[in-house]
């Protein structure tokens, strides 16, 4: 039984150590190894990025450790909904789409370097624009599906971290949006508003923190 595995076994491996030799490459041209290196290690990159960013939340520019302590609403489009081209996640797109056009002309079908050099750029171009296209959608969505934050007006929440007297800095009161318990920051409309105190949001700044002032 395990004779014939290998014998089924054989062939890939012997498919795979003729990939994996670098010699083979070098032969061919210093582009051609150079390829070779930017498809293996742009793909091992971009996929452990991806997962990352993907499984995790963690992204190039927008990581997010705030936890509920979130002012967002959903007609509002930061940074993190941007359209960007150029992030950690698309340049190694570009390199892998870079690496393996490369190899592939040079190796599969025996290109010369010049041509070789516009394909693998222009393919690598490609993916560079289609990653940043696909994870700005990605944000997009993530975006719209938040809270709006207008909508905490007239509720009644509880102070979670005591909030000055007004003029004199802000605190935070916890309140439901959306259907969505937050933590957001706010500032008092008179005295100086203890933790744990019932308040009423009143008004909504234009940077998304809340005005606040104690239940009557």
């Amino acid at each position: 039984a395990r004779g014939r595995l290998w014998g089924r076994a054989r062939p890939l491996v012997a498919v795979l150590s003729e990939f994996f030799n670098f010699d083979r490459y070098v032969n061919l041209g210093v582009d051609a190894a150079i390829y070779f290196i930017l498809a293996m290690t742009a793909t091992l990159l971009f996929l452990v990025r991806l997962g990352l960013q993907l499984f995790f939340g963690l992204g190039d520019d927008d990581l997010d450790i705030s936890g509920d302590v979130d002012v967002a609403d959903a007609g509002h489009m930061d940074s993190t909904g941007a359209f960007t081209l150029f992030s950690l996640l698309s340049i190694l797109a570009f390199l892998m789409g870079t690496g393996w056009m490369g190899l592939t002309a040079r190796v599969s079908w025996g290109w010369t370097a010049v041509p070789t050099s516009f394909a693998a750029t222009g393919f690598g171009a490609f993916l560079m624009l289609l990653s940043a296209s696909l994870m700005y959608g990605v944000r997009k969505m993530a975006k719209e599906a938040r809270y709006d934050v207008n909508t905490a007006v007239g509720k009644t929440g509880r102070v979670y971290l005591t909030i000055p007297e007004k003029g004199k800095g802000r605190g935070q009161v916890e309140v439901v949006v959306s259907g969505r318990k937050k933590i957001l920051t706010a500032s008092s409309t008179g005295d100086e508003i203890a933790a744990f105190t019932t308040v009423t949001i009143v008004k909504v700044e234009d940077d998304h923190s809340l005005v606040v002032e104690v239940k009557a």
